[in-house]
């Protein structure tokens, strides 16, 4: 009977993915789910953190709000079936060995569930009962070890699948773009070519000076298409390329309302200088951060924003995106994102949404942190980024 809840789970989770839900929803579902059907007190996610760490991102059960956000010692347990693919059965951490985090010790019986393989390694899933109660047995680990991996499956290929949805959209967008270009485009041109050599012949006639305008007036108009077809063409290679990073921060804050329940401030820096309604610095900033990295930029904002609306219980929360270029080097850009909610140690379950923010910091060569506020209230997050030519 254990075993079709542990399959039923994670059929249920695979299906939760192709729904479109949110990975953090889905993520919390697996720990929810795990902890029910294996009867354990409390069941920990460990994620790889912003910067190369192990952290325990999201815990359910007891003693949660002391596990939360903790940080996995290197030749830990964790990192040991992280890297080895492997399994872990500990009859009880109270009396283990060399444990270097005291809130486990509070803990008996422990069970570590790699998600993932050595070679594509997703995260752990760790089980914990109190002290006194039933040791997990090999059963319990082969069960939790195969509803972790196809928990980490369903997360592989839900990021395979949008990756394909996107790549089958962008062909559809070439398609499109080809078939206005050898279609539209040639056919509008050779009307043009046509109504040219009417006004030519009726030029040489006949000084017929209204259908001369007429011709004239067409002619424009089939110009003023050509060019807006153009631009439609242009827009569907790639939507975003039209409009730059500054107006694509300021639409994101404005869009954050709604999650907040109030604006977010949004201050964006060239070097010493905030922009207000300076356009040439706009459009320097738009040129000096390439497509790639304020794609990236946008999506630490949105997650920075998300996050504080789901977990900050935040009254104001302030962007701050800096691109500097006035020291040595490529320049850099830095994004900031600092609410003053309950910050990092409040008992809500999870330390962040933000372990995936760290991929996109490690893309580019740069960094990133979300640590409590030096105001002493709330957390900031800040990601920074060499800048790199516009290829």
């Amino acid at each position: 009977m254990e075993r079709e809840k542990w399959l039923s789970a994670g059929a249920h989770i695979t299906t939760m993915l192709l729904s479109g839900a949110p990975e953090e929803d889905v993520l919390e579902h697996i720990v929810s789910v795990a902890r029910e059907i294996a009867d354990a007190d409390a069941a920990c996610l460990v994620l790889p953190g912003l910067g190369g760490e192990l952290v325990m991102e999201i815990v359910r059960g007891w003693n949660s709000d002391e596990l939360l956000g903790q940080t996995m010692p290197h030749g830990g347990l964790s990192w040991t079936a992280l890297r080895s693919g492997k399994g872990r059965l500990v009859p009880s951490l109270a009396v283990a060995r060399n444990l270097q985090l005291p809130p486990m010790r509070r803990f008996g019986p422990a069970l570590y569930a790699p998600m993932g393989t050595a070679e594509k390694p997703v995260g752990v899933l760790v089980l914990l009962r109190k002290v006194g109660q039933e040791a997990f047995i090999s059963k319990d680990l082969e069960r939790a070890s195969t509803f972790a991996d196809q928990a980490a499956l369903a997360l592989v290929l839900s990021e395979a699948r949008q990756a394909q949805d996107l790549s089958k959209l962008v062909e559809e967008r070439e398609r499109i773009a080809r078939d206005l270009h050898d279609l539209a485009i040639q056919q509008l041109f050779a009307t043009g070519m046509q109504l040219e050599t009417v006004r030519r012949r009726a030029a040489r006639g006949l000084d017929k000076a209204g259908l001369i305008s007429i011709l004239d007036e067409a002619l424009d108009n089939v110009d003023n298409s050509v060019r807006e077809i153009r631009a439609i063409v242009h827009s569907l290679r790639d939507p975003d390329a039209a409009t730059g990073l500054v107006e694509r921060l300021r639409r994101e804050a404005s869009l954050a309302r709604t999650g907040l329940g109030f604006a977010p401030s949004l201050v964006i820096s060239l070097d010493d200088r905030s922009l207000g309604a300076i356009d040439d610095d706009e459009e320097l900033v738009d040129e000096l951060v390439s497509q790639a990295l304020a794609d990236d930029i946008l999506a630490v904002v949105r997650e920075g924003l998300a996050n504080a609306a789901r977990h900050a219980q935040a009254s104001s929360v302030a962007v701050r995106v800096t691109v500097a270029t006035l020291h040595e080097g490529p320049g850099d850009v830095t994004v900031e994102v600092e609410d003053d909610g309950v910050g990092l140690g409040a008992p809500t379950g999870r330390k962040s949404g933000t372990w995936n923010v760290a991929a996109r910091a490690r893309q580019h060569g740069g960094s990133s942190s979300l640590e409590n506020s030096a105001t002493g209230r709330g957390t900031i997050l800040t990601w920074s980024a060499p800048l790199v030519e516009r290829s």
